[in-house]
């Protein structure tokens, strides 16, 4: 039994949690009426063409949550504090850059952040295959930093070759690679690893670790094939046992948004990962207790490296703050809801979380490349991707041209300014085409800064 008394319910308190998830206008309960709130209207280039804002459900946060978010707001304090300290020292800096000789000529250093930060994907399947819990976890072993973002299992996303689905279904493909590469091509990350849990080895995991405190917010229901309906974890404070830690961590009840199931992902997660063994031979011989139910596109080594970090950010005094990815719901006209990316709000928390991981090119910049296959090839979009990806483009999925006659490839840009054609230019060398392919388009560009439609001359 916790040490912790559950808390009493706090209306402001969760309206505050609807806020940090991103998950749009706060709808009272019948059950803990708040008063009305105001939210300021998102300018429309902010929100995804796709996807329109809808309603919310008051998610209840749990002790660990609420001890986090102080954490946060201290941390924060301290964090203004700094900045004005540092811009004192960075103005110093640059006059004596601009006064040393050739100061003003010296090449441009990167962030320590730029050149350490990694990204893993940390998911949670079900007996189908699909994920029902996914986070993206930032890591600077530099520093021992890690901040996550949790990723709705009914987010939208294009997968090339597959076409659009559900995020949670990209596990069921084949290709361990899918859910990350799906993930890099809509949100500009470079999401290049993956750590795969099924809900026994997660269950494992936390056995190994001697269990989880959780203040568990519902009932955590099993219902039969026949309707009958168990309860499996009751509601309150309590250390909870392997088995009942993955229900918990996947739980969403009828009716309930899927910010409410991450909540609960977070804290089962956080929790284990501050409490893995403090060094790396450890945690190595703490993942061998999931057996074949733990699969990861990194090693043993590698992978307990990065969880070294993690549990060193979880452990810590400000623990691993988690935030939802900002998404707008999208009224799919059924029972279940899907999800779109609100695009300002992703941009801006990308930026703050993630600096060193975002997808740029050469020049630093984010250019959007649209693929579309021409000769009707199979495979001929994947195997541009990767070679756009590798140059630091981002890649967006055009599936097949309108026909397939298009020889040789045809390199579209917005305009016939040098600027433009230039975009076009690192395009066509990127994919080892001739810069005569690129021609400037009327073709309405509004997702892609450069078009491409692959030809029968494009050799992967």
């Amino acid at each position: 039994m916790s040490k912790h008394r559950r808390p009493e319910p706090d209306p402001l308190r969760d309206v505050d949690l609807a806020k940090r998830l991103g998950a749009g206008p706060v709808v009272p309960s019948e059950t803990s009426p708040v008063a009305p709130t105001t939210t300021a209207e998102p300018p429309a280039a902010a929100v995804s063409a796709a996807a329109a804002p809808g309603p919310t459900v008051v998610v209840r946060r749990s002790r660990h949550a609420e001890r986090a978010a102080r954490r946060q707001v201290r941390r924060q304090q301290s964090l203004l504090v700094t900045a004005g300290v540092l811009a004192v020292l960075l103005v110093g800096v640059g006059v004596w850059l601009l006064l040393r000789p050739g100061g003003s000529d010296a090449p441009p250093t990167q962030t320590a952040a730029a050149d350490t930060q990694q990204v893993t994907l940390v998911q949670v399947t079900g007996a189908d295959g699909t994920a029902s819990a996914s986070a993206i976890v930032g890591t600077t072993k530099a520093d021992g930093s890690a901040v996550a973002l949790l990723v709705p299992s009914r987010l939208s996303v294009d997968v090339v070759g597959s076409g659009d689905m559900a995020f949670g279904e990209t596990t069921t493909l084949g290709d361990p690679t899918a859910a990350a590469a799906a993930l890099t091509d809509l949100l500009g990350l470079r999401v290049e690893d993956t750590w795969t849990l099924t809900t026994q080895a997660l269950a494992a995991l936390v056995d190994a670790v001697g269990g989880v405190e959780a203040a568990v917010d519902v009932d955590v229901v099993d219902t039969a094939p026949n309707g009958d309906q168990t309860v499996v974890v009751r509601a309150g404070n309590q250390l909870l046992a392997g088995r009942a830690a993955a229900g918990y961590a996947t739980y969403l009840a009828d009716s309930e948004p899927e910010q409410a199931r991450l909540a609960r992902f977070d804290d089962v997660l956080s929790t284990l990962l501050a409490k893995l063994p403090a060094d790396q031979t450890g945690i190595g011989a703490f993942l061998a207790t999931a057996g074949s139910g733990s699969t990861s596109t990194l090693d043993q080594a590698a992978l307990a490296s990065r969880l070294a970090v993690m549990r060193a950010a979880a452990a810590g005094p400000a623990g691993l703050v988690s935030d939802v990815l900002p998404v707008n719901e999208i009224d799919t006209g059924g029972p279940v809801p899907a999800y779109g990316i609100n695009a300002g709000d992703v941009d801006a928390a990308l930026r703050e979380k993630f600096p060193g991981a975002l997808v740029r090119d050469a020049s630093g910049g984010t250019l959007r490349v649209l693929v579309e296959n021409g000769v009707g090839t199979p495979g001929l979009a994947e195997r541009a991707r990767t070679k756009l990806v590798d140059a630091g483009f981002q890649f967006k999925s055009g599936g097949n041209a309108s026909s397939f006659d298009s020889s040789p490839s045809s390199i579209q840009v917005v305009d016939g300014t040098e600027a433009s054609l230039e975009k076009g230019r690192r395009v066509a060398a990127a994919l080892g085409l001739p810069a005569e392919a690129v021609t400037p388009s009327d073709r309405g560009q509004n997702v892609a800064d450069v078009i491409v439609i692959l030809g029968s001359d494009f050799r992967p």
